[in-house]
């Protein structure tokens, strides 16, 4: 998988809820290649960012209400964040190759920044991120592109929070979000956001509306499984194990995300006698751990 930015290449904005950097970046496609979903979901996202970066100033928010604001839901582990980072790569450049603009800025939100147990506090975290730090970035006058993982921390459903322990504060919270996201969509026409979440029916329901675009990453197929099986086992040196393989052992994890996948890879590397390294892995290695954690499953 690609290596992080190294720590000096990133910067930090002054309210301490997010950290950014420059794209396009060299090794950073490989979270867009590597992220086997269908090609067709690929073109969707890449086509409404295009559209959102290059084309929206144009529109009025009344005659045609673009917020910038997509969200990728699925289950833990099917490569959503990783989708995002690729999807600004690809969109830096591109920008950048049809001379719409030389560099786009990727941003990644610290949700976990911004709630607090203090009364009010999330309220003004989230009125500081939506209404100061993001557009004071927009403001450098380049493309960016922002992710926020775990939006629901930030846009809780208001219905589900009213039984809970702090329902005022979280309804505050919520209101407060749904007020700068349409700040920010008014003043910040050259920002996307990318939103993730493992729980959409946590989140409010006037959030959801306000969404450009839901795309569901599902689990993977067989044939999905055994493309990431592959693309595992190009990692290391020299490997015993061929398509026929491949094949049998992705019908085996079907219902597995694609984290779980490669780590069934590195348990079968790690957890062998002697954790032999160079010997090449075989099947055998790969199917001890598939059945390991069927039985544990049972």
């Amino acid at each position: 998988m690609p290596e992080e930015a190294p720590r000096r290449d990133w910067r930090e904005d002054r309210y301490g809820f997010l950290r950014w950097l420059v794209l396009p970046r060299e090794g950073w496609r490989e979270w867009w290649d590597r992220i086997y979903v269908d090609p067709d979901l690929k073109r969707r996202l890449l086509s409404y960012a295009s559209f959102c970066l290059r084309h929206r100033s144009r529109f009025s928010q009344v005659g045609l209400p673009v917020h910038g604001i997509a969200l990728l839901y699925g289950p833990p582990g099917t490569g959503k964040s990783s989708l995002a980072r690729g999807l600004a790569q690809i969109v830096a450049e591109d920008l950048s190759q049809s001379g719409f603009s030389a560099q786009t800025i990727f941003a990644e939100v610290d949700p976990h920044a911004l709630p607090s147990q203090m009364l009010g506090e999330s309220q003004r975290n989230t009125i500081d991120l939506l209404e100061k730090s993001l557009p004071e970035l927009a403001e450098k006058g380049h493309p960016v592109v922002v992710v926020i993982d775990e939006i629901n921390s930030l846009a809780m459903s208001r219905s589900l929070a009213a039984g809970g322990r702090d329902p005022v504060d979280v309804l505050r919270a919520t209101e407060a979000v749904l007020r700068g996201v349409d700040y920010l969509a008014s003043v910040a026409p050259n920002m996307l956001v990318i939103a993730t979440s493992n729980f959409t029916r946590t989140i409010d329901e006037a959030m959801m509306d306000r969404l450009d675009l839901a795309v569901e990453i599902g689990l993977p197929g067989p044939d999905g499984i055994a493309l990431i099986l592959r693309d595992t086992l190009d990692e290391l040196p020299e490997v015993s194990i061929g398509d026929e393989d491949v094949t049998e052992l992705a019908a085996a994890m079907t219902g597995r995300s694609g984290r779980d996948v490669r780590k069934v890879i590195l348990q079968a590397l790690v957890t062998r006698d002697n954790n032999d390294f160079p010997r090449p892995l075989t099947p055998k290695d790969v199917w001890r751990i598939v059945e390991q954690e069927r039985r544990v499953e049972q």
